[in-house]
């Protein structure tokens, strides 16, 4: 076992859960985004030391360097499917299929990231890695692809469709492949925006698509001190343009929440790349988290922000108690012994901070059935409507089952104190 291979596997078998768990749990749409991702790191590492990240990617258009994550997700809801390590190129060859060795590299990424075993039918993956369009080959027969080419120009009619002439935005010209039978089998193309764009597709077409829509500010008036005017710009697309942009964007997005908004990678310090990596996965998770609550809800989010359902997901689970072995007390006597094991600043209930060691009024955190307002009940002295509680006559309500209503002295109320002469007075 070399060096590289023995440090990864610190992280492998987080990698690999994490893809087993997503492919038990969540069936993407029809769109698959394929992209990467970076986990930010600074210290140590590379191929050529046996020590820190045993493989340190630095690219000049990436915002960040460190630990490459090459990525597949879901084109609609942009949850985040499978995960696969950029190792190096020894170790690559080492982990290689033996009836995979003829493909270009880029080809069996693809075939990892999409996971043909897990059959997923009729995918359409939109592809932003500038080698995606090798896909086409006859292993990957079963998937439809889009692919915008940008350098890797091997075996595709650059030449040609950069010779063509455009009239403006909009226009578009291609070349088809046909197999035997005459059916049209792969589209080499090249569309006009701002500038051209080039594509290889064997899902869509040149089609008419729904044209994109965009507000622009023109000088049209060349007069002096002439102010500009606020146009609307329709640009005609191909069908394909319009699926291909409405899916690449996925996994960037997915990045943002990652590494602006949540920002554990920053926030978080570390000296372990191992630690560094682990914790971007896991930001991964907490961002799925956060796009499934997002697609389960109506409205979307139900108002709440992305950082606020952040708070709220920590604070559960900081109050997790799904694992723990809690026995309620069979009698009100067993009570007191279970108190006396407690801080007397702690809720022994929930384990929540109190506001006070003594009896003292705290407002309820329960919520009305289907709205997001305090519980309220009936105060013991006034009868009227309120939120507080006693904190002792809480206690000691779990084994009688009766809340402590008490009104508060916000309003001058003396509620509070008649219970204490009354109740807690010995």
């Amino acid at each position: 076992m070399s060096s590289e291979q023995y440090r990864w596997l610190l992280v492998d078998d987080f990698v690999e859960q994490f893809n087993e768990h997503m492919a038990q749990a969540f069936v993407p749409s029809e769109h698959i985004c394929v992209d990467e991702s970076i986990s930010r790191w600074y210290g140590q590492g590379g191929h050529w030391i046996n020590m820190g990240l045993p493989c340190y990617v630095a690219i000049d258009r990436k915002p960040e360097n460190g630990c490459e994550i090459q990525n597949a997700a879901c084109g609609q809801s942009g949850i985040m499917l499978r995960l696969k390590l950029v190792k190096t190129a020894a170790e690559e060859s080492t982990t290689t299929q033996v009836h995979d060795e003829h493909l270009l590299h880029g080809t069996n990424v693809l075939k990892f990231l999409l996971s043909l075993e897990l059959q997923w039918k009729n995918c359409l993956c939109g592809f932003i890695l500038c080698f995606s369009w090798c896909c086409g080959g006859t292993e990957t027969k079963r998937l439809k692809f889009i692919g915008v080419v940008k350098t890797a120009t091997k075996k595709y009619p650059m030449a040609y469709l950069q010779a063509l002439e455009l009239q403006g935005r909009g226009d578009r010209r291609g070349l088809v492949a046909r197999d035997a039978e005459g059916r049209p089998s792969l589209i080499a193309c090249v569309w006009m925006d701002r500038e051209r764009r080039y594509f290889i597709s064997n899902a869509h077409g040149l089609a008419p698509g729904t044209p994109y829509v965009r507000k622009r500010w023109r000088q049209l008036d060349q007069t002096l001190n002439a102010d500009p005017v606020r146009q609307t710009l329709v640009v005609e697309q191909p069908k394909l343009a319009e699926v291909y942009y409405d899916v690449c964007g996925k996994i960037d997005q997915h990045n943002r929440d990652r590494q602006d908004t949540l920002g554990v990678e920053r926030k978080l310090v570390t000296t372990k790349w191992d630690k560094r990596v682990g914790l971007s996965i896991c930001s991964m998770i907490v961002v799925n988290t956060y796009r499934m609550y997002m697609g389960l809800t109506y409205p979307r989010g139900e108002g709440r922000s992305q950082k606020l359902f952040y708070e709220q997901l920590a604070e559960e689970l900081i109050l997790n108690k799904y694992d723990a072995a809690m026995r309620m007390p069979r009698n009100s006597n067993e009570l007191p012994n279970r108190m006396g094991h407690c801080p007397p600043a702690i809720n022994h209930l929930d384990g929540t901070p109190r506001m006070g060691t003594h009896a003292h009024l705290t407002p309820t955190k329960r919520k009305r059935k289907g709205t997001n307002f305090a519980l309220q009940g009936n105060c013991r002295v006034c009868r009227k409507k309120t939120k507080y509680l006693c904190s002792c006559c809480k206690d000691a309500a779990v084994a009688t089952s009766k809340e402590a209503w008490i009104c508060s002295t916000e309003k001058g109320k003396l509620c509070f104190s008649r219970h204490l002469q009354d109740v807690h007075s010995s």
